[in-house]
């Protein structure tokens, strides 16, 4: 049974502003997944509280973890765990929960004094900040613990398995037409004969994944929520038709967008290797034994920077469709099934 005293310092953003109320001050805030909590966590935290009289801590919801990307089996614990294992920290005054992508609406709830984040993070280019700092108060990283995150700990839990073969597809243009920015599910239409070339694939032993840029999240042109309704909408559907996708990566980065906290060079956009290489830690996969299937030559690049064995290229709609003199593809073909008739057929 719980802890009435743990269960105390967890609640609800509708009782957040009395309990805020009556905590020492200065008050210290700050947020994150806090999935497996690990001794990096814990000296973080500790650090944390040395700043002030109490410590606030946003925790983010199943939903808000999973808009990071982290992984589709992500995160391992539910957030009331997690939270109830939080409150058992001495240095954590008061835990409680947001659903958005980033804390800045929970943080003019709160109001602290001090804002932390980790070292591994540029305080200047946060929201975060600019919001703190509105009435007056401070944004201070705190330097991790070497050696210590969640991430690293299920890497090496999943080391022991037998690596998979994956099939990286980009999606508008290989997957759905492209028509500039799909962001609703009623304007997404598959490309002709794609669900049944992504069966074969499945059915040949391949992890679906699919690594698409959305830099339209940081054009302002729609958000990362409406990204994350229709990535779920697809899930949905291709489930029924028997089409499991083992993950879906997303980048959604672009250094001159408009919207401040996505504005910024990155190692996921592709031509960079990032959600390649992040989802081949994540989910276990093979690269040598892995294939991808893009419409651009930035898909390409990202492929064999990435280290993936086999890379093709089919026609679309899109502006930079084709071939590249600088990178040639293993193969060049109308669409997705034409691919993937030529692959497995061969």
């Amino acid at each position: 049974m719980s802890s009435p005293e743990l269960a105390d310092k967890i609640c609800s953003r509708s009782e957040l502003a009395g309990r805020i109320a009556a905590l020492p001050k200065p008050l210290v805030f700050t947020n994150g997944v806090f999935d497996v909590l690990h001794r990096g966590h814990v000296q973080y935290l500790h650090a944390a509280r040395q700043l002030g009289g109490s410590l606030v801590l946003g925790l983010n919801s199943d939903v808000s973890a999973r808009l990071l990307g982290k992984g589709p089996d992500r995160p391992l614990n539910r957030a009331d765990d997690r939270a109830m294992v939080l409150a058992a920290l001495a240095s954590v005054s008061l835990v409680t929960f947001f659903d958005e992508r980033t804390p800045v609406s929970l943080i003019r709830v709160v109001r602290p004094d001090v804002y932390v984040k980790g070292g591994d993070y540029d305080m200047e280019r946060l929201e975060e900040t600019k919001v703190v700092r509105e009435w007056g108060g401070q944004a201070l990283a705190i330097p991790f613990v070497d050696g210590y995150s969640t991430t690293s700990l299920v890497q090496r839990i999943r080391a022991g398995r037998v690596l998979r073969k994956a099939a990286f597809l980009d999606r508008d243009g290989v997957i759905n037409l492209d028509r500039a920015y799909v962001h609703r599910w009623e304007d997404f239409e598959f490309v002709p004969g794609a669900v049944d070339a992504m069966r074969r694939l499945a059915e040949a032993g391949y992890a679906l994944v699919v690594v698409t840029n959305q830099s339209g999240i940081a054009r302002g042109m729609y958000t990362e929520t409406q990204y994350q309704t229709l990535t779920q909408h697809l899930r949905e559907h291709l489930v029924a038709q028997g089409v499991p996708l083992a993950g879906v990566y997303h980048c959604p980065h672009h250094p001159s967008g408009k919207v401040f906290e996505f504005a910024r060079d990155c190692d996921c956009r592709k031509p960079a290797p990032g959600l390649i290489l992040r989802a081949a830690k994540e989910l276990g996969l093979s690269l040598p034994d892995s294939l991808l299937v893009g419409d651009k030559p930035s898909d390409i690049h990202a492929a064999r920077a990435a280290g993936v064995g086999k890379a093709y290229i089919v026609d679309s709609d899109n502006a930079e469709s084709g071939q590249d003199a600088t990178v040639a593809a293993d193969g060049h073909y109308r669409d997705l099934q034409r691919c993937v008739s030529a692959v497995l057929d061969a």
